[in-house]
């Protein structure tokens, strides 16, 4: 027999980040060049609007017609660096920015862009320097401790880190943020006393963000009752509060309260503003407990339709449901997700990956055959997207098409590309021997196993079509052998093995084969049936031959194994 292959939910608010690119006010960059012509002036405003506007190609060409014509102009060079910056060239943003620096060494502004960009480019010793001269020259820019806080924060260096938010503190006073990143300097060393800390602000100052986040952590601890009253309180606070109307779902689901959880969820994924990949990765965990999706698919259901509500044309999210609707039985309902996946993105490859994918997983073959072709017509030497429609081509009976198909993919691909040619020429091997060209596939079979000796599929169908042939039978044993013992609990090699045996006239050993066939899924191949019916026959057990012969036809209603059964009835029977 034959075979194909084929192809925490919370996040603290209080989270520095350095941002590279900063619309910086021009005054505030300490703009001082003397323009030198009229035109040089209109084109650096024309690139502060681009910039400020997000054309960042066509303000990046202002300011270089700028520094051609003026090349002391500072604030051009300054934004050229964060441009750069922006594209992750850091080398080319450096240059900018040093000379701009060397026009004027002592703007803070050009600095502190200095500094974040030795943080961007990971010299995280540099930056820790530069700052610390910033820092020395302008001890009232308060901003510089969080970004020392900060950077000493991604140096796991917390000691220095909360010597530095007492000085803050010591300025500002206590304030949620600093709360917060305290909170985060510590609970890794001592729980109890992060937790004493939300606590304590909490009693003066009750945020949502902070009663949250107590709640989490009493949650953590499995203390249900508890979290669910620090949520409700942040909820009473501000009932739009996100991550406390999570909270509460999960508190309910925790205590097996359904129908308050699936309330609240849907609040929660339905709400524009929340992440839509925190969503998505929540539901692909829903996904996985099969049996609460089983005893709850309506609401699951309705869970998805809520995020789509909010996010209707995200194409992860598309591909997600349409999983969810195939598990559920509903493929008519994945693939129009699907199909409306592809009219929001006509031109994206993974929202055509996405597609084929699950028109494939659904065998349907005449629409694969569609859509695979206007795949190609966006992305025509696209290796995955041409197998995909040169199986279509096959399974619809295109065995031309399909073999043209196979052969411009193998014509693509790279010299070092074992993997998908192996692929690509096993299904040639396949549709040669189909389309009648047997010493082509066989030819096709030797130069796949050149590549890999133990592709199993291959010595499967190439000792499997040699038997049909009644030709090289010792050495289609031999290729079959090699898959059983790969894997022995494989139906269709085990079909392959047993038919060689009894061809070569071992039928006593083909029953034994066929019997362990029969054990891992061969009763639910008409062809195994078959096949096992004839080895009982030469066996003189035409009693039980018939047997299999009949499971055979009642699923592949064959006029050969009709005869077979009638030939071998006894009058009466």
């Amino acid at each position: 027999m034959v075979t194909l292959q084929l192809p925490q939910y919370f996040e603290p608010m209080w989270k520095r980040v350095f941002i590279l690119l900063s619309f910086i006010v021009l005054a505030s960059c300490g703009y001082r060049a003397e323009v030198a012509a009229e035109e040089s002036g209109v084109l650096f405003h024309q690139g502060l609007k681009m910039f400020y506007l997000g054309d960042l190609p066509q303000a990046r060409d202002c300011f270089k017609r700028v520094v051609t014509r003026q090349k002391d102009n500072d604030a051009a060079f300054y934004y050229l660096a964060q441009i750069a910056g922006y594209a992750g060239q850091w080398k080319e943003s450096e240059q900018y920015l040093q000379k701009a620096l060397k026009l004027d060494p002592e703007n803070y502004w050009y600095r502190l862009q200095q500094a974040k960009l030795a943080v961007a480019a990971g010299k995280t010793q540099e930056a820790g320097l530069l700052y610390e001269n910033l820092w020395r020259d302008y001890p009232d820019k308060t901003e510089l401790l969080y970004d020392r806080i900060a950077l000493y924060m991604d140096g796991h260096n917390a000691e220095k880190a909360l010597e530095l938010l007492d000085t803050l503190e010591g300025r500002e006073g206590v304030t949620e943020s600093g709360v917060l990143l305290r909170f985060n300097l510590t609970i890794d060393r001592d729980k109890e006393a992060a937790r004493t800390l939300l606590r304590e602000y909490a009693t003066h100052t009750p945020t949502p963000r902070v009663l949250c986040l107590l709640g989490d952590l009493e949650a953590g601890d499995g203390e249900t009752e508890k979290a669910g009253e620090y949520y409700q309180k942040a909820l009473e606070s501000d009932p739009a509060f996100m991550p406390a109307v999570f909270g509460m779902a999960e508190v309910y689901r925790m205590k097996r309260q359904f129908d308050l959880y699936f309330q609240n969820i849907n609040v929660f994924l339905a709400y524009p503003e929340v992440d839509v990949r925190m969503k998505t990765d929540y539901l692909k965990q829903i996904l996985e407990t099969r049996a609460f999706v089983a005893t709850f698919q309506p609401q699951v259901d309705t869970l998805f339709q809520s995020t789509r509500s909010a996010h209707k044309t995200d194409s992860t999210l598309a591909y997600i449901y349409a999983g969810f609707l195939i598990q559920t039985q509903n493929p008519s309902g994945a693939l129009e997700v699907i199909k409306d996946n592809i009219r929001y993105y006509p031109k994206d490859y993974h929202a055509w990956y996405q597609t084929l994918g699950v028109i494939y997983y659904l065998k349907e073959w005449p629409l694969l055959c569609e859509y695979g072709s206007k795949a190609l017509e966006s992305f025509p030497d696209d290796a995955d997207f041409g197998s995909l429609y040169g199986l279509a081509l096959w399974q619809t009976g295109q065995l031309d098409q399909a073999i043209a198909r196979f052969e411009r993919i193998l014509s693509l691909l790279k010299k070092d590309d074992k993997t998908n040619k192996v692929q690509t020429l096993s299904l040639l091997g396949d549709l040669y021997h189909e389309k009648g060209a047997w010493e082509l596939s066989f030819r096709t079979y030797e130069e796949v196993l050149r590549l890999d000796r133990q592709n199993l599929p291959v010595l499967n169908n190439y000792a499997y079509y040699l038997s049909l042939q009644g030709e090289q039978l010792e050495k289609a044993l031999s290729m079959s052998q090699v898959t059983i013992e790969k894997e022995p609990n494989n139906a269709t090699y085990l079909d392959t093995y047993g038919w060689i045996l009894h061809l070569l006239g071992r039928s006593a050993e083909a029953r034994n084969i066929f019997r362990q066939a029969m054990a891992y899924g061969g009763k639910e191949s008409a062809e195994i049936l078959n096949h096992y019916g004839d080895v009982l026959n030469a066996l003189n057990e035409p009693l039980m031959a018939i047997v299999y012969w009949q499971q055979a036809y009642a699923i592949e209603p064959r006029e050969d194994i009709r005869k077979k059964i009638d030939n071998n009835k006894k009058p009466g029977q």
